[in-house]
């Protein structure tokens, strides 16, 4: 009985020596559960970091092509526009320059046809005219090539000279300036408010010859 006895009392501290091994086991591999399951809680939050960061960078990078793209077609568009201004000056000096040429050829055949008046009035024993600007709006008008004395003249301004009145002495300027009897070789002073002095044109008329036109050099 009494080996029957230590026998179970040795098979019972077996038993629990068995138990307490199983539970500090057990604890053991709550414990390691319990730190993979921490673990695997870290990995998913860094894995949702990870993607976050990954969408951002996509984002950004969209972002900075999209910027990239806008850019380049703003500098393809100045480009075009630079060209446009560059084609628009060439084409407007040109025609400035074709202006020019074209007002030094009128002018050239104004004088030149004014000569040809003269000579013309000249050969025939017409009156001949010359004004010549004195002071500041102040003109001196020859007579020479014609009859002895000219009894009535009329000078007046001619539209688009930029002539804006005639006056002899002190009177109001008037579009129209009556002066005679005139003689062959004497001159006669009389005011012209000017807008340009460079562009003062007269015409005169002499009874019984037509008008000319004569421009104050």
């Amino acid at each position: 009985m009494i080996a029957l006895a230590v026998i179970a009392a040795v098979v019972a501290m077996c038993a629990v020596a068995v138990s307490l091994w199983q539970a500090r086991e057990a604890k053991n591999a709550q414990e390691a559960a319990r730190a993979a399951h921490e673990a695997a809680a870290r990995a998913q939050e860094e894995a949702g970091a990870a993607r976050r960061a990954v969408e951002q960078a996509t984002s950004s990078a969209l972002q900075s092509k999209t910027a990239a793209e806008e850019a380049r077609k703003g500098a393809e568009e100045a480009r075009k526009a630079a060209a446009q201004a560059e084609e628009a000056a060439t084409a407007s000096r040109m025609l400035a320059d074709e202006a020019q040429l074209t007002a030094a050829q009128a002018t050239a055949q104004v004088n030149e046809l004014t000569e040809v008046l003269a000579a013309e009035r000249s050969r025939r024993g017409m009156p001949t005219f010359a004004i010549t600007p004195g002071a500041p709006d102040e003109f001196r008008l020859s007579y020479f090539g014609g009859p002895a004395v000219i009894e009535q003249l009329t000078v007046s301004v001619v539209p688009g000279s930029r002539v804006l009145g005639l006056s002899q002495h002190d009177e109001p300027p008037a579009e129209h300036l009556d002066v005679g009897p005139l003689h062959n070789g004497s001159a006669i002073t009389f005011r012209a408010a000017t807008g340009q002095r460079a562009s003062a044109v007269f015409q005169v008329r002499a009874e019984p010859w037509e008008p000319v036109v004569v421009r104050a050099d």
